[in-house]
């Protein structure tokens, strides 16, 4: 292969993945790496932007540390900021060192200020990580492999993009290039081993395919692309209807449940994988999708769903303390209120009242009603979902709700003619009940 023609792959990945201005590459030594940080290394020359390279040492193998030492000195001799990244993962198992490695990784992004991580995947990791997610029985998101650029947060919360500059590249070529510029690199011996199962696909798996089935290789990372092309169709058919019929603003997670069945399964997925604060795995994808009027799924890190009469919420095992707001007095010219925000009330009903949340005994007898109703059955004839109750404010006397503010108010809220009245309006937050935004 052309060096020029590896350069222009490189070229176009840069302007795809949004020309970052501080890249740092993961540099094992090996050949992939190797050739993704020469053509790195020439990019930045041509277009300005700051590369430093980071070596994440296992410590698995004996000869580990002259890996380490390898990636060390090659960069010294092309003045390419470099450090080097010990981890203990002895015991872990693969994906044990493969969220060691991370963590070390993004812990030097972090320290570096590095806006992208270049990650040395090739075509034949993308075929491989097809391969495992269809044997795990993923969707279309694990049979969508790797993404060329994929947003990620470091631990501080900052944003950085996964970058993978090669991923249509095979690694023949990737060696060719080496061979052609005259650059060394290292060889994993643990890579002849079938040990780790990503090893086992690449060793015994892909090899008698690809001798069957000549190009299949590169077939599975076009599927893979194919995949993602269609799963970002739905996920953005996912975000119309959860702006439409969803809210993501904190403390409340939800979305009309009505609506929620009505879609595509393949978009409702989406829908309650975007929703839901933590992440889904499959299982709990399709129970929270069926659920029902009443129903619960406990999720990890504490969450559950929650199915209402009129939604799917999504809630904490220990939500916030609501915050209260605070009553205004406005001068009363004629106008009663609407329940929500601004009620009209004798200015007499003042005396001895207080502004709070539900406790157990309070009682109201509705406007306009015959007799008086515990708050839970006012709060259930009024289809108030239960995750909203415990944020609507109360303005009471002793256990008597005069005003349910955002719900509406009590008989003795009535206001008659030759009173003193007053437009009391609240001033906080509510719950989203009719969901304006």
């Amino acid at each position: 292969m052309e060096w020029s023609f590896f350069m222009e792959i490189m070229r176009k990945s840069w302007e795809t993945a949004g020309r970052p201005k501080r890249v740092a590459a993961a540099v094992s030594g090996g050949a992939d790496s190797m050739a993704m940080l020469i053509a790195l290394e020439a990019a930045a020359q041509e277009e300005g932007f700051f590369l430093c390279a980071v070596h994440v040492d296992h410590g698995l193998r004996p000869d580990s540390g002259q890996d380490a030492e390898f990636v060390e000195n090659f960069c010294r001799e092309r003045a390419i900021p470099c450090q080097v990244k010990r981890v203990q993962v002895a015991g872990k198992g693969e994906n044990g060192a493969r969220e060691a490695r991370y963590e070390a990784l993004f812990s030097f992004c972090r320290d570096m200020g590095a806006d992208a991580l270049a990650l040395a995947h090739h075509r034949r990791d993308q075929a491989e990580t097809l391969l495992l997610h269809l044997f795990r029985g993923s969707g279309g998101v694990g049979l969508s492999g790797m993404p060329e650029w994929q947003e990620r947060c470091l631990p501080d919360g900052k944003p950085i993009g996964l970058w993978r500059p090669f991923l249509d590249v095979s690694p023949q070529m990737l060696r060719k290039a080496l061979l052609e510029k005259q650059i060394p690199w290292r060889e994993d011996s643990t890579n002849g081993e079938s040990l780790y199962l990503r090893n086992f696909l690449r060793l015994e798996i892909m090899p008698p395919i690809e001798t069957r089935l000549p190009g299949a290789e590169a077939a599975m990372a076009r599927a893979a692309e194919i995949f993602r092309d269609e799963q970002d169709y739905f996920r953005q058919e996912a975000e119309k209807f959860l702006l439409l019929h969803g809210w993501r603003e904190a403390p409340f997670c939800f979305a009309d449940g009505e609506a929620l069945d009505g879609l595509h399964i393949a978009v409702k997925r989406h829908a309650v994988r975007l929703l839901c604060p933590v992440p889904l795995n499959h299982e709990e994808t399709e129970a929270v999708a069926a659920l029902k009027r009443g129903q619960t799924a406990n999720l990890s890190r504490g969450f559950r769903a929650y199915r209402t009469e009129k939604r799917l919420h999504f809630l904490p095992k220990e939500g916030k303390a609501p915050s209260m707001g605070n009553l205004l007095e406005l001068p009363f010219r004629g106008e009663t209120g609407d329940g929500i925000f601004l009620q009209a009330v004798p200015k007499s009903l003042l005396e001895g009242c207080e502004l709070r949340f539900r406790r157990p005994g309070d009682r109201i007898h509705p406007l306009g009603a015959k007799g008086e109703k515990s708050l839970q059955d006012y709060w259930t004839d009024k289809k108030i979902d239960a995750p909203f109750r415990e944020h609507l404010p109360l303005l009471c006397k002793g256990n008597k709700v005069l005003w349910s503010i955002g719900v509406g108010p009590g008989e003795e809220a009535r206001i008659h003619e030759g009173e003193n009245i007053l437009l009391l309006k609240y001033d906080g937050a509510l719950p989203p009940i009719k969901m304006k935004k």
